[in-house]
């Protein structure tokens, strides 16, 4: 099986399992030992957390470095101990062989785990975020949703020979309110401009939130001519409603920028060149 194959979760189980063995082998030698072996392994103790703690960080391949040159010290120790001072070499010392090694394979494959589960995890978000078609502050149709049937709507409008129109709509003064207002607050006053916006427009007309700062973008099934008309009730609405009111402790007054184009074929059904077109509407709106 190609390690590509297993999962974050699998890898993680897999480290842990191995790193546990070895810090119990370790505690075992280290108990056992007695006081002759107190120093050794004291040592090779202190040199296997080093490089563990080096593999949680990810260090790349220096505690697989320092794993290696521990072992290879601790053999030329232990047979420099028994053949030249004529020592005998204990049967727990042989895990010392072993247990750097395996605990910094264990967490080495518990980091790659959680790294695995992160990603898979930052991909899901991405597919998830790709999906979803609704601002989940206002409920209506989002950016993403907008294009779709700006597309859908021109390939209609050209077989009938009917019009449609976009409009984008604005806070004028979004970064002052944000000064001003609480986070719940700020809130509070673009889910009421959106519903004022989609209560004034008709029914055919389809309404979106296209960013957190509260624009809305309208896609009427109109021409300019009609267009004018819906900005004129929109600006009518926004200019004499109370629905800010209450949201700060004194009144909110909501002024806005909004701009519309009526869709031409010059514009060759290029939703994103339409958009920008209509945004460079709004900001001449002063």
């Amino acid at each position: 099986m190609n390690s590509k194959d297993i999962s974050g979760k699998t890898l993680e189980d897999i480290g842990i399992s191995v790193l546990l063995i070895a810090l119990f082998s370790a505690t075992i030698v280290d108990s056992l030992g007695g006081e002759f072996l107190f120093t050794e392994n004291l040592v090779m103790t202190i040199v296997t957390f080093v490089a563990v703690l080096l593999a949680a960080i990810r260090v790349t391949n220096i505690p697989a470095i320092i794993a290696g040159i521990a072992t290879v010290s601790y053999i030329a120790y232990k047979l420099y101990q028994m053949f030249a001072q004529g020592g005998t070499i204990e049967g727990l010392s042989y895990l010392w062989i072993a247990i750097p090694g395996l605990a910094v394979l264990g967490m080495a494959l518990f980091s790659k785990g959680i790294q695995r589960l992160q990603r898979d995890n930052n991909v899901l978000s991405k597919q998830v975020e790709d999906l979803i078609m609704i601002d989940p502050l206002t409920g209506f149709y989002n950016l993403r949703s907008m294009y779709m049937d700006i597309q859908t709507q021109i390939s209609y409008a050209e077989r009938n020979n009917t019009y449609i129109s976009l409009m984008i709509i604005r806070p004028r003064y979004r970064k002052e309110l944000k000064d001003v207002l609480k986070k719940e607050q700020y809130e509070k006053v673009i889910v009421t401009f959106s519903k004022i916006v989609y209560e004034t427009v008709r029914l055919e007309d389809r309404v979106y939130s296209l960013d957190s700062d509260g624009t809305v973008g309208v896609l009427l099934t109109c021409d300019r001519q009609g267009a004018k008309l819906v900005e004129k009730r929109i600006r009518t609405k926004i200019d004499n409603t109370n629905a800010f009111d209450n949201i700060a402790q004194k009144p909110i007054r909501m002024e806005i920028q909004l701009g519309f184009l009526e869709y031409k074929k010059e514009y060759n059904r290029d939703a994103i060149k339409f958009k920008s077109l209509v945004e460079e509407e709004v900001a001449y709106d002063i």
